[in-house]
């Protein structure tokens, strides 16, 4: 009787932890604000090609990724909306990005 009762908690802690989880997009990724934000953080590091000038800031809502903070040139500035555009779970990028003179 114990060993059921053990099993039957755990089940159920594991499904109320799975509760809070998003779903999985299309790409086998969590489709969660977290997970985009932290993809395009990544794919602005990794092919951006932003300059340590550059100080972009990503935050997500409901898939809308905000893009803020100073670059370089415009060239990065329109890089960087291209790279949040194309990651996957993106919906709309809005840019706030302001030019460093």
């Amino acid at each position: 009787m114990k060993k059921v009762l053990s099993r039957v908690a755990f089940a159920a802690a594991l499904g109320l932890s799975l509760a809070g989880c998003s779903t999985v997009d299309s790409a086998n990724n969590w489709g969660s604000d977290a997970w985009v934000t932290s993809k395009v953080k990544t794919n602005l590091l990794t092919d951006g090609g932003l300059s340590a000038a550059s100080s972009v800031n990503v935050e997500t809502s409901g898939g809308v990724v905000q893009l803020s903070g100073f670059a370089a040139s415009q060239e990065e500035i329109n890089k960087a909306v291209a790279i949040a555009q194309k990651t996957s779970g993106v919906k709309s990028v809005r840019n706030n990005v302001i030019l460093r003179k």
